[in-house]
């Protein structure tokens, strides 16, 4: 697993085993195919922001899924990330010591052309959002940069294209103000995103 650091954000490639990823896209389809999932755009109330249409999530946990390589997806995506987590809080200490901070979300999402959640936001706010503490975001498949769907962070002044298996890691305070730029041309956006919270 490689590891790169800007600015509290991290970066680890190579998370997952060769097949990984592809495997989780592929059971997202199966699932939307039956049925499942939901229009970030009504689900989340983003009207101003999400195009109809163009986002679809799914709680990953709240279904079955086929194994992978005899494994549960779902204990896999959590065993790396978990990983991910105990290396930043290596760098960034101070997290071991504000308490039991935990992940219990593994929500995926396919970003159609013209979708993305374009405005400028932060993933920690009043109320309930006020216990997340740090935010991960696994990209599920790599897209050309004029393929458009970069990660960008405002006062980082970085963007980060999706680069398959690649797992980010950063702040939700308002520090890490960001936004999802869209997708050009036919491109698709899958990622599996989340947060940890203090408890």
């Amino acid at each position: 697993m490689n590891i790169e650091y800007f600015e509290h954000i991290a970066l680890f490639r190579d998370v997952y085993p060769a097949g990984y990823c592809q495997h989780l896209i592929s059971e997202f389809n199966r699932l939307e195919n039956e049925g499942v999932g939901s229009n970030r755009q009504h689900s989340e109330n983003a009207l101003r922001h999400i195009k109809d249409d163009h986002q679809i999530s799914v709680e990953l946990r709240n279904h079955h899924l086929l194994a992978f390589d005899g494994k549960n997806p779902c204990d896999l995506f959590f065993d790396g990330l978990q990983k991910c987590y105990d290396v930043y809080t290596e760098k960034y200490s101070v997290l071991k010591d504000s308490g039991n901070i935990r992940a219990t979300t593994m929500k995926m999402q396919r970003t159609g052309p013209g979708g993305g959640y374009h405005v400028w936001h932060s993933e920690q706010g009043p109320a309930t959002h006020a216990s997340r503490a740090v935010v991960y975001m696994l990209y599920l498949n790599s897209l050309a940069s004029e393929d458009g769907a970069e990660t960008e962070f405002l006062y980082q002044k970085k963007r980060f294209n999706p680069v398959e298996n690649t797992m980010v890691v950063w702040p939700a305070a308002y520090t890490h103000a960001h936004r999802g730029n869209p997708v050009l041309g036919e491109a698709h956006k899958y990622i599996v995103t989340g947060w940890f919270y203090y408890d």
